[in-house]
C-alpha cells in the first residue's frame, strides 16, 4: 500500500497513534470481554491515522452492571484518557492517548443483539461465544433510503433558510448570514449523497459523492470573506444551479419582495442526477 497513512487489516498499527496490537492482546485477556469487534473505516480496512475508532465490546452481565467503570478501564487500554463523556447507556465517546485519539465505544450486554454491517465492514477480534458470529452470519447490506415526501420537506426547510439569511444578510447580520450559508449548503449535500446512496454526515464522502465539475460548485457556493456582498454572491448558488433550479430563482438584493408565494406542492420535482 502506497499511502503511508492508510491502515491496513494486516498491519492496523502502523502509523497510527494508538497501539492497537497491545489493546487487542488486553481485550483477550479479560474475562468480563466476550466479543469485540471494529466498524466504521477499521472495520472497513479504510482506516489511516486520522480516524476514529469505533468500537463494540459485549462483556458478562456483572461487567455490565458496572457499565461505565468497565468501559473507562478498557478503553484504558488504548492509553490515558484525556477527555470522555457518555452520549447513552452503554454508547461513550472518550480521546485516548498522547495524540488524543477519537473513539466511539459501545458496550453491550453478553446476549444483547443488534443489527451489524456486512461482514466486509466488520472485523472480529474476539467472540468466546460465537454470539458476534452468529450475529453476522444475519448481517445484510445496509441500503440508504429517501423519499420524495423526505426530499421535499428537506428542499422546503432549505428555501426557508435561504430566505431567512437573505433578510438577516440585508440588515447587516453577516455572521448569521454565513452560518446559514455553509449550514443550509451542508443540509442539501447530504441530501444529494442519500440519494446516491451514501450516509454522507455533512460533507464527508465529497470525492465519492459528487463529480468534479459538482465539487467545483460546492466550492464556489462557500463564502471567501466575511461581508454581504460575499453572502450574496454564495447563498443561491448551490440550491438554484443544483438541487433545485426550477423551483425557486434568488437573486439576492438588499430588500426581498415577499410578496410571492412559491408552491411546492403538486410542482413536478426537479431532476436529480443519481
Amino acid at each position: 500500500m502506497n499511502d503511508p497513512n492508510h491502515l491496513s487489516l494486516d498491519h492496523p498499527i502502523q502509523a497510527f497513534p494508538i497501539p492497537l496490537r497491545q489493546f487487542e492482546a488486553a481485550i483477550q485477556t479479560d474475562q468480563r470481554v466476550l466479543g469485540m469487534l471494529y466498524t466504521g473505516s477499521l472495520g472497513r480496512g479504510t482506516a489511516d491515522r486520522f480516524s476514529d475508532l469505533d468500537i463494540e465490546v459485549w462483556v458478562t452481565d456483572a461487567a455490565y452492571a458496572e457499565a461505565e467503570t468497565t468501559a473507562q478501564e478498557i478503553l484504558g487500554y488504548l492509553g490515558a484518557i484525556q477527555f470522555l463523556y457518555s452520549r447513552a447507556t452503554g454508547y461513550t465517546t472518550a480521546f485516548c492517548g498522547i495524540e488524543w485519539q477519537p473513539v466511539d465505544f459501545a458496550l453491550h450486554q453478553q446476549t444483547e443483539e443488534r443489527p451489524l454491517p456486512p461482514s466486509a465492514q466488520v472485523r472480529i477480534i474476539k467472540d468466546t461465544t460465537h454470539h458476534l458470529e452468529r450475529m453476522l452470519a444475519s448481517a445484510e447490506a445496509q441500503t440508504v433510503e429517501m423519499s420524495w415526501e423526505q426530499a421535499r420537506m428537506k428542499i422546503e426547510d432549505a428555501i426557508d433558510s435561504h430566505i431567512y439569511l437573505n433578510r438577516a444578510n440585508a440588515r447587516g447580520d453577516v455572521w448569521y448570514a454565513l452560518g446559514k450559508v455553509t449550514a443550509c449548503a451542508a443540509e442539501l449535500y447530504t441530501l444529494l449523497a442519500a440519494l446516491r446512496g451514501f450516509h454522507a454526515y455533512v460533507y464527508r464522502y465529497t470525492e465519492q459523492v459528487l463529480s468534479p465539475e459538482e465539487q467545483a460548485l460546492l466550492a464556489q457556493a462557500w463564502p471567501a470573506e466575511l461581508s454581504k456582498q460575499e453572502v450574496k454572491r454564495t447563498a443561491p448558488r448551490w440550491m438554484r444551479q443544483r438541487c433545485c433550479p426550477q423551483w425557486i430563482d434568488f437573486t439576492p438584493r438588499e430588500h426581498l419582495s415577499m410578496g410571492h408565494h412559491v408552491p411546492i406542492s403538486g410542482v413536478t420535482p426537479p431532476r436529480i442526477a443519481m
